[in-house]
């Protein structure tokens, strides 16, 4: 496997000030060029801050969701009004050839660039040839309200004196905040994503998209926070759009019930316990009238709640994973204490591993940051900064790239 310097791709793509649709970043010596597509998401009504909700595939109506103090999230027009890079090679002749697969990545929780995923998407689009989209997911990347930057020495010092509150860090602090303040913008901010995520589709099957064709195949790539997002995809198949698709899950997948969230890198305890109430302990009670009518009644939602890892749900979960098996990959980190092995092959082969869903293992460093840290004690830097330790993990990460390609195909 060839490597490029990563850092140098990352930092040019940091740093380029003005992107258009039609001037990609070109590193000519690798032969790729990266774009930044526009999107406009149209499913922010969802979010938390809204004086009344209106379910039109239902007729319903429920009750607001204000906020208090704050701007509200249907609001926040960075998460509305957003790009996101597409990794395919370069074009001699500016001319643009219509792919007829692609690959999506998605990220996971509380990251705020892409740079730690342009090594795996690159190494996608080299070994299989097909562009590789890097979607952000809601309030995530650069999808974030900028002001929240200035604020997160600001609020990490206030968290940082609740009792008790393990793992609050500057990097943590603002998420953490937000859902322990309200716990369901987990809940809607995946239901945006995930809606997000079929429109692309629609635009892609509709022949909108300038990069891809009516037909092409939407393979699927999603690591923890992502991972899900893949599942939900997969799982409830609106219109028929990913019928065809294959999808890799990597470190994720586990019940919400077995997820160990609080880290300095995700949310720190305070936040933890406050998902863990709603979405776990008092998920028949807490949610609001409106949650509850997801859950009933919409695709997306019946499925987050299975993934909550009540008994009731794991019947219909497991029936359903079993019917897209061979579409499907898991990828474990046997080091992993936030996605448990043993819990991520629970839910994707099942209580009594009879989905037929193959789950390789593969032996990594921590979870936040599989191919460089082996283990907390890192220097909080490395997590940020760098992108693979090829003395301890460059064997694991060939073997990781490997194994998605061979899925893929």
């Amino acid at each position: 496997m060839n490597h490029i310097d990563y850092h140098q791709v990352s930092k040019t793509f940091r740093h380029k000030a003005e992107w258009t649709d039609n001037d990609p970043l070109t590193f000519a010596d690798e032969g790729a060029d990266i774009y930044r597509l526009p999107f406009t998401s149209a499913n922010a009504d969802h979010l938390v801050g809204r004086a009344e909700y209106y379910c039109a595939e239902h007729e319903l109506t429920f009750a607001g969701e204000p906020v208090a103090g704050e701007l509200s999230d249907y609001l926040i027009e960075s998460n509305v009004q957003f790009k996101y890079p597409l990794v395919r090679e370069t074009l001699a002749d500016h001319t643009l050839h219509r792919h007829e697969r692609v690959i999506i990545l998605l990220h996971g929780l509380n990251e705020r660039s892409f740079s730690k995923y342009l090594p795996w998407a690159y190494q996608l689009w080299v070994n299989t040839e097909v562009p590789v989209l890097l979607f952000p997911l809601a309030f995530h990347v650069n999808r974030v309200l900028p002001d929240w930057a200035n604020r997160q020495q600001e609020i990490y010092e206030r968290r940082s004196r609740l009792p008790g509150n393990d793992c609050a860090h500057r990097f943590n602090a603002v998420i953490s905040e937000r859902l322990e303040a309200r716990p369901e913008r987990f809940f809607w901010g995946a239901v945006q994503s995930y809606l997000d995520l079929v429109d692309l589709a629609r635009a892609i099957r509709s022949g909108r998209h300038p990069h891809f064709a009516a037909s092409a195949r939407l393979d699927l790539f999603g690591f923890s926070a992502g991972g899900y997002l893949a599942l939900l995809l997969l799982l409830e198949d609106a219109e028929g759009l990913f019928q065809d698709s294959r999808g890799v899950v990597f470190s994720s997948g586990v019940v919400t019930r077995d997820l160990n969230l609080s880290s300095p890198f995700i949310i720190d305890l305070a936040a933890e316990v406050a998902l863990m109430k709603l979405y776990v302990k008092h998920i028949d009670t807490l949610p609001s009238p409106r949650m509850q009518h997801w859950f009933e009644s919409h695709g997306a939602g019946k499925w987050i709640r299975a993934l909550s890892g009540l008994r009731v749900d794991r019947t219909r979960l497991e029936a359903r994973l079993a019917e897209i098996s061979s579409r499907l990959l898991g990828i474990a980190n046997v080091n992993d204490v936030v996605m448990p092995m043993g819990s991520m092959l629970n839910t994707l082969q099942g209580l009594r591993r009879d989905t037929g869903v193959r789950v390789s293992e593969l032996d990594l460093g921590v979870h936040e940051s599989p191919f460089v840290c082996p283990d907390y004690e890192q220097p909080h830097r490395r997590f940020i900064t760098e992108f693979l330790d090829e003395a301890r993990y460059g064997r694991a990460f060939e073997e990781f790239i490997e194994q998605i390609v061979s899925h893929f195909s």
